[in-house]
């Protein structure tokens, strides 16, 4: 018996370490391409997408990529990005917590406010690091001087395992 319950308890260790490892829900990657100051509806289903996501259970990374990766910014004299000058409408609002009964989005007033919630919940957030070099956002690949502490620049390797890991791709 000594031998039967040693070897359960080790199945039940290695089965719980298997679990941790690998938690539920699809890993599903969100490319948002598209500059909210040319066109807000993609970056919009992108975010609410992120978060419908998330409650659901799924691994969720959003990854900024060409124009929406300017929208990250942080410009002076206020600090704000482009995402923390557009406001998440109150219909939308509305229309999420209704399908997702989730009410921390009432807190929410912009679109920064929702990115920032996003990484809360457990998003990981990323942004191209070639781009921002390429276009003088940033000195270096890993730089994050004009940017959100909970951004995490790539590198185009680092991208590239990123895209490839993902079970769900969607791109806005």
């Amino acid at each position: 018996y000594l031998a039967i319950a040693a070897l359960l308890l080790i199945g039940i260790v290695w089965y719980a370490k298997l679990i941790s490892a690998n938690p539920k829900g699809l890993k599903v990657l969100i490319h948002v391409v598209s500059n909210i100051k040319k066109d807000d509806g993609p970056p919009c289903v992108a975010f609410d997408i992120a978060y419908a996501s998330l409650v659901v259970g799924n691994q969720v990374e959003l990854l900024f990529d060409s124009e929406a990766a300017w929208n990250l910014k942080r410009t002076e004299p206020d600090g704000k990005s482009d995402f923390d000058r557009y406001e998440v409408p109150a219909d939308l609002k509305q229309l999420v917590i209704a399908q997702l009964k989730e009410k921390d989005l009432l807190s929410v007033k912009d679109f920064g406010g929702f990115l920032e919630l996003l990484s809360k919940k457990g998003a990981l957030i990323s942004v191209n690091g070639t781009w921002n070099v390429l276009t003088s956002v940033e000195k270096e690949l890993k730089g994050k001087t004009k940017m959100s502490s909970y951004v995490n620049p790539l590198t185009l390797k680092e991208m590239v395992e990123h895209l490839n890991l993902a079970e769900r791709y969607y791109q806005y």
